[in-house]
């Protein structure tokens, strides 16, 4: 007997998670689905899951657990759609930066007996600099020296959550427990932010009527700019992420027009040295969150010697399988 785990959305996340999980295939059978079908044959080629059913139900009807790596615009119907078929005891893992909303979404449509944990990866350093979202970009180690932010609400069953805990330390991560609320204004400041920036960026600039003549003299600063505006976490309904986390995403913009205003402030004055203090600032903090980032020694994350064994993670998973169903 062996659990299946089913991966839904065959990107780096998802690809990644199933190449770390090679090694376990004698007691994990890693399933997986993607809405580009012709992606399937080459996660099979990579070795990153075993299976690749072609419809998406008969992917998570018979999974133990069932992980999301998808755009947030495509979450909410996915969930829709699997829901009803996942069987009793099935947990559900999301991977998604958006926590109070999946988590809404996930309240509207899964049954009883059906479990939900958010699982929201951070990267090993190393890679920090790819910033594709491709399978291309997998690797089996991504990872690595980085953290798993787990987080529920007070009503998620504490078995999920270890189990939750397990996953992540099994593909070679560290689990950090968050409040969900707290989570969402984190990701607000670190994802959703810079890519409204670099997208009003873009409109300030290329609305003017200067742009014509411009656009011939841009270069790799604009094009950095213009890769992150690109770079959504939507797949088509660009902005489902901003007005999901409305509020934190208004908070960070309010703080980014001070920012800016400062600086006007700073620029009108003709303040020499606050303008290069500013400067500093910038920079000296940005490297010092590299240098750390780098390191990566959160609490000793190099130290895996307490890894759960594929039977400590197996003997879990049995564990939701000999659950009886709630009397109603």
């Amino acid at each position: 007997m062996s659990i299946q785990l089913t991966i839904i959305g065959l990107d780096k996340i998802g690809v990644s998670l199933g190449l770390a999980l090679q090694k376990q295939t004698e007691k994990i059978t890693r399933v997986g689905h993607d809405r580009k079908s012709e992606i399937h044959k080459k996660a099979q080629e990579l070795n990153a899951i075993d299976e690749a059913p072609g419809k998406i139900l008969k992917a998570v009807e018979n999974a133990d657990i069932v992980l999301l790596s998808l755009p947030v615009d495509e979450i909410e119907d996915t969930i829709s759609v699997i829901a009803p078929v996942l069987k009793p005891g099935a947990v559900l893992l999301d991977t998604s930066p958006l926590k109070i909303q999946v988590s809404e979404w996930v309240k509207q449509n899964l049954p009883e007996d059906r479990y939900f944990v958010t699982f929201h990866p951070t990267l090993n350093p190393k890679y920090l600099h790819e910033n594709s979202t491709d399978l291309d970009f997998a690797h089996d180690d991504l990872f690595h020296k980085s953290n798993i932010i787990i987080s529920g609400d007070p009503s998620t069953d504490g078995d999920a959550v270890k189990l939750a805990t397990d996953l992540a330390r099994l593909i070679g991560s560290k689990p950090f427990f968050a409040d969900p609320y707290e989570v969402d204004g984190l990701v607000a400041a670190t994802e959703i932010l810079p890519r409204l920036t670099a997208a009003a960026y873009l409109h300030a600039v290329m609305k003017q009527p200067g742009w014509k003549e411009a656009q011939k003299v841009a270069g790799t600063s604009f094009k950095m700019m213009a890769d992150e505006a690109n770079r959504q976490l939507e797949r088509e309904n660009f902005g489902t992420s901003v007005l999901s986390n409305k509020e934190n995403s208004i908070r960070t913009i309010n703080n980014m027009m001070i920012a800016l205003h400062d600086l006007r402030t700073i620029i009108e004055s003709d303040d020499e040295n606050g303008l290069k203090d500013w400067y500093e600032y910038a920079m000296d903090q940005s490297k010092n969150w590299e240098k750390e980032r780098m390191k990566a020694d959160w609490d000793n994350l190099d130290d895996y010697s307490n890894l759960p064994t594929t039977g400590d993670f197996f003997a879990r998973m049995l564990g939701f399988k000999k659950r009886k169903p709630k009397k109603s």
